[in-house]
């Protein structure tokens, strides 16, 4: 025989301890309040508990008060807190301007088929996920990090030699790579020549460090890039293709080996220019009423295209009118 299970019609709140209609209490579906089928907190309470909380963390400022005071109850009530339902609530309530209270709505959200079995635990097990995730990519860039910074002070250590520090090492490799990738290093004293540049940028970075003067090194070093041949000076009317603009590049080339004169028999192939000269320049001529080379071409052009109206004399007008209303053979007749 199948019990009949009767649902009680009051319910003392376990925060207020009034004992109320059931109505006034959120229904759920987690196992924890199956007994019941509502939360033992009342309507009222809830809200006013979330506004407890979101006025703490507002004044503690803290990033995103209201969904840290629904967490709040949610960790409070063993409900499942996730943002997806939390901003679906919110977009809710603001498309249709409801007036229902924030946890009235994300409880709402939390009921539906699909957080049917979980609840504040699985909330944790995610954010447990997630933290473990964000703790093995980091692990795993630091080990990349640290095997590329291994490798380049064995790198460095072949160029350099031994007897500097790890930031030297690293210093000395990246000055060194940005001088032979900006610049020609084919030859064994071009190397060398770098390498003394680095010693020197180096030497320099530390005196700086102490609070040292570097007008020697300084000196130093415009003297090894003028040995170099780098200095800006030395550099400015052998500036390379690479570094030059378009227009320079095109003033440069027309300077020193400009386009020869095109041959007597390929100018003008096509006639694109004596057509330009004839139907744009010379027939704008002509309608500006300008009388100059242009106008007059454009007029010995258009003549073998232009039909004159015939002439006849007052005898021959006559016979010719005859001839074109009755045709030849009546004349003849």
């Amino acid at each position: 025989m199948n019990k009949i299970k009767l649902e009680p019609e009051t319910l003392r709140c376990s925060c207020c301890g009034e004992t109320l209609d059931i109505s006034n209490y959120y229904k759920t579906k987690l196992p924890t309040y199956k007994g019941i089928g509502v939360f033992p907190f009342c309507k009222d309470c809830l809200d006013a508990i979330y506004h407890k909380y979101l006025n703490e963390y507002t004044i503690d400022g803290v990033l995103y008060p209201d969904r840290k005071a629904v967490e709040r109850i949610c960790m409070m009530l063993n409900i499942y807190y996730c943002d997806e339902i939390f901003d679906g609530a919110i977009q809710r309530k603001g498309l249709a301007n409801d007036s229902t209270p924030v946890i009235a709505l994300y409880i709402k959200q939390a009921n539906m088929n699909q957080y049917f079995r979980k609840n504040y635990d699985t909330t944790i097990q995610e954010k447990s996920y997630v933290a473990d995730n964000a703790e093995n990519t980091l692990a795993a860039v630091c080990i990349a990090d640290d095997i590329e910074t291994q490798q380049k002070i064995d790198k460095a250590k072949k160029i350099f030699g031994v007897g500097f520090s790890t930031e030297d090492y690293v210093f000395l490799q990246d000055q060194y790579d940005d001088w032979i990738t900006r610049h020609e290093c084919q030859t064994k004293s071009q190397e060398e020549m770098f390498k003394h540049i680095c010693y020197t940028q180096l030497d320099i970075k530390k005196a700086k460090q102490k609070g040292l003067d570097t007008k020697d090194l300084d000196a130093t070093f415009l003297r090894q890039l003028e040995a170099a041949k780098l200095q800006p000076k030395q550099n400015k009317g052998d500036t390379t293709s690479e570094t030059q603009t378009f227009g320079t590049l095109i003033e440069k080339w027309e300077t020193t080996r400009p386009i020869p004169e095109i041959d007597e028999d390929l100018r003008d192939v096509d006639k694109i220019g004596l057509y330009l000269n004839v139907f744009f320049q010379g027939h704008l001529a002509k309608m500006m009423g300008l009388k100059n080379g242009l106008s007059r071409m454009y007029d010995k052009y258009m003549q073998k295209y232009t039909v004159k109206r015939p002439e006849y004399n007052d005898d021959e007008d006559s016979e010719a009118l005859f001839d074109a209303i009755f045709g030849n053979a009546m004349s003849e007749d």
